[in-house]
């Protein structure tokens, strides 16, 4: 699989990172803590770095040294999902592919060898594309294979219990069994929980009924160790960014043998809890990692590959990130200054030397624009603009929620009274047990019963258009919904990499000996470097490029639903009867205030009967009705007031949200924003509509790629009289040094974006990116990044 954000288009730039024995040496002081009292200097490290524990490089993968303690508790049968199993298989395949012996494997999940039945596993089956008729009705029961338990087993391993007591017993041999020098691997795909009173405190699911592991638990564990064995930990469990804790192993300074990567932070839920990916296989942080693992070798690199292609809502982290943002905290409380404050003056001071941090801004653009976003160099700049990003997500979820719930209703009574005009298949099916169903007579039933279903449904097109109309908006409120979560997910990592940037200029300019020496040694700990060779990849899921993040708004805006401002429910019986109410009135509990009911004058304790001469006949039509009517329609409504019918007239209003400004590339045919930008030479214009074309040209002195299409830059603006504006962030000293050098061709016009005005503006997520403007100020094309063989593609 190739990552989804390769540095803009250019080939011959790095798409990970640079190797971490490249990042040590571009640091300069990282190792120097020793060699300051022998000499003075900081910046000749030493030839191995500090943590490293035996005679060997630690990037020599020492197979028989290497010992791995897999765990999945899984808690119940109906708990202990198929998919931890497979997090297991893939997890063993590769390290067995690497040369670790079979007898250097321990492996805890479930109910260990007990022939009981321990995992939950969903069949496959083939239900053709009508399934959705039923898919939220009463008649799925008939048709959705049920979930099936079976006894989990992981040849050539024996599996041993997931207890504490287990658990226990291993730790107290492994005390004497594992020697210095060695390495013992912990892979937790599991359930875990959240400490609600210390989330520094959290739980790993054990197996059985509320067992659990805590972080605390498992440091007194890990504590029977001799302290130069090396733990490396990779956690795929909810809330498992608590478990990072266990690097400070030495008082509140992490002694550098624990170590770990996790998949979400300590307060965030992992993919799995996410409804989108209930019964999905080989997604998510774990699967992820490994896949680019077993392609690249090393772990820290296949780290940051996940940080770009996992397009889940998981927020991949690593020990020495964490104690970086740690260390900052406390010299933010000692400065007196807001962290986030403190963060961003260290990369304003950072990025004065940008070609250093070249593979950070790289990885930034990346993520930027695997996820539709834009690519941010401040905290201050990533939270103006996302700051309304989970408001947002919350409500997308609740207009995902409205649609599938009208989708239900209908549903629902479109099976309800096919059941009622088709009496044969109302026997049929009370005949038949749908626990006792296997797939094959699941299957066997749908290729009867679904097909009559959709031509009973056909028969009333009203019928069948509702309920594909609110079928597809369901759907797409739901994905955009997702894509909202999984895009939460991202400005986490975004964050985490400008906090590292930061944590590591403050190592090279204040840090303190212990803590250079602390943060190289959790470093040293996370490089787990496999030996080179056909190693097993698991298949993962390759997600498509996501919509930038306008055009997402604009779909959701598109699929918002019509709103009048009630909560409702249906009648009792006994009123409906006596009050001759047709079947699908809808009792008034709740009118919002300042909403469209309230306008029209509707009141707690009116029935909603329908339009006039139409009532509705499906409990909860009430609620479809509104919903798939267009904003500012003006509909009428009968309702009945206590005795008395009425008509009232409704203006439909638009389900209320409130969007982020959260900027994209400008989308074609709008206006091209105003250039709020310092001009370094030539003659740069604020505004873009003075009948001249322009390309604006944001680019960067370190960026190959933008240097590598000035050739052709320069020969389509010459050849179609189009000026050239070229914008970077970078300061004016660093331009002076540049054009000191560079005898290449350049545009004329070069402005200065200091604070990022136009690059925000612009909504730009790596360089070089070429925007093309009208003469009158409209965009006429946007392209990222620059390949010789693609050329420009500004046509």
């Amino acid at each position: 699989m190739q990552s989804r954000g390769r540095c803009c288009g250019f080939a011959s730039v790095d798409p990970v990172n640079l190797k971490m024995a490249q990042v040590v040496r571009g640091l300069l002081v990282l190792w120097c803590g020793f060699l300051i009292s022998a000499s003075g200097c900081r910046s000749a490290p030493p030839s191995l770095p500090v943590g490293n524990m035996t005679n060997e490089p630690q990037a020599v993968f020492q197979a028989a040294r290497f010992h791995v303690l897999f765990l999945n508790g899984g808690g119940t049968k109906e708990q202990n999902y198929q998919s931890h199993l497979l997090h297991l298989t893939h997890m063993a395949a590769l390290l067995r592919a690497a040369g670790v012996p079979v007898e250097n494997f321990t492996i805890l999940s479930g109910d260990g060898e007990d022939a009981a039945a321990d995992l939950a596993v969903r069949p496959r089956s083939r239900l053709g594309k009508r399934f959705w008729l039923v898919e939220h009705s009463p008649g799925a029961a008939w048709l959705r294979p049920p979930l099936k338990f079976e006894n989990s087993t992981l040849a050539p391993f024996p599996l041993l219990p997931a207890t504490r007591g287990v658990l226990a017993s291993w730790f107290a041999q492994a005390k004497s069994r594992l020697k210095p020098g060695d390495t013992l691997f912990l892979f937790v795909t599991d359930h875990g929980t959240k400490n609600e009173e210390n989330p520094d405190n959290n739980f790993i699911v054990l197996w059985g009924k509320d067992a659990r592991l805590s972080v605390e638990d498992l440091q007194a564990l890990i504590a029977q160790l001799d302290p130069e064995v090396r733990v490396v930990m990779v956690m795929s469990q909810c809330f498992s960014g608590s478990f990072a804790r266990l690097m400070l192993t030495n008082g509140n300074e992490p002694a550098g043998n624990v170590c770990g990567y996790f998949s979400s932070t300590k307060e965030r839920p992992a993919y799995g809890c996410y409804p989108e990916n209930m019964g999905r296989n080989n997604i998510g942080h774990a699967f992820q990692l490994m896949h680019a693992w077993s392609r690249v070798g090393n772990l820290i690199e296949a780290h940051e590959i996940a940080l770009v292609s996992d397009d889940t809502p998981d927020v991949p982290l690593r020990t020495s990130e964490l104690y970086l943002e740690s260390i900052l905290r406390k010299r933010a409380a000692a400065k007196g200054v807001a962290v986030d404050s403190l963060v961003d003056e260290l990369l304003a001071q950072a990025w004065r030397d940008k070609a250093k941090w070249e593979s950070k801004l790289r990885l930034l653009d990346r993520i930027g624009q695997a996820y539709g976003m834009f690519s941010p160099r401040s905290l201050a700049e990533l939270s103006e603009r996302t700051a309304a990003l989970p408001d947002l997500a919350e409500q997308l979820q609740n207009v995902s929620r409205a649609w599938r719930g009208a989708w239900q209703d209908a549903s629902t009574a479109n099976w309800e009274r096919f059941l009622e005009h088709q009496g044969e298949w109302r026997t049929r099916l009370a005949a038949m047990d749908p626990a006792k169903l296997s797939v094959t007579d699941r299957e066997a039933l749908a290729r009867e019963l679904l097909p009559a279903l959709e031509a009973f449904t056909r028969e009333r097109s009203d019928v069948w258009t509702r309920l594909s109309r609110l079928r597809a908006n369901s759907r797409d409120a739901q994905a955009a919904s997702y894509r909202m979560e999984v895009r939460q997910g991202v400005l986490l990592r975004m964050r985490s990499v400008l906090v590292q940037v930061a944590g590591l200029h403050y190592l090279d300019t204040e840090g303190s000996p212990g803590e250079q020496r602390a943060y190289g040694a959790l470093v040293a700990c996370e490089e787990v470097v496999l030996p080179k060779g056909n190693l097993p990849q698991p298949g993962v899921r390759v997600a498509a490029q996501f919509p930038q993040f306008m055009e997402d708004a604009r779909r959701a805006r598109a699929s918002l639903p019509a709103w009048m401002g009630i909560q409702f429910r249906a009648p009792n019986e006994e009123m409906i009867r006596r009050k001759g109410l047709p079947a699908g009135a809808a009792a008034v509990i709740t009118v919002y205030p300042n909403s469209p009911a309230e306008t029209a004058g509707l009141q707690q304790g009116d029935i909603v009967l329908g339009p006039p001469g139409q009532p509705f006949t499906e409990r909860g039509q009430v609620r479809s009705w509104i919903m798939l009517s267009k904003p500012g329609e003006t509909l009428e409504l009968e309702i009945l007031r206590g005795n008395e019918r009425k008509t009232i007239q409704l203006v439909a209003g638009t389900y209320p949200l409130r969007w982020p400004t959260l900027p994209g590339p400008p989308q074609v045919g709008s206006v091209a924003p105003p250039l709020e930008v310092e001009t370094y030479r030539g003659q740069v214009p604020r505004q873009l509509s003075g009948g001249q074309a322009h390309v604006l040209f944001f680019w960067a002195t370190w960026c190959a790629a933008c240097k590598a299409s000035l050739a052709e830059l320069t020969e389509f603006a010459a050849a179609r009289g189009i000026r050239v504006v070229a914008i970077t962030d970078e300061p004016r000293a660093q331009l002076d040094r540049f054009f000191q050098t560079y005898r290449g061709p350049f545009p004329e016009d070069v402005a200065i974006d200091e604070y990022r005005k136009a690059f925000v503006a612009y909504g730009v997520s790596g360089t070089p990116t070429f925007v093309l403007v009208s003469g009158d100020g409209r965009v006429s094309a946007v392209r990222v990044g620059y390949d010789a063989k693609r050329g420009l593609g500004l046509e």
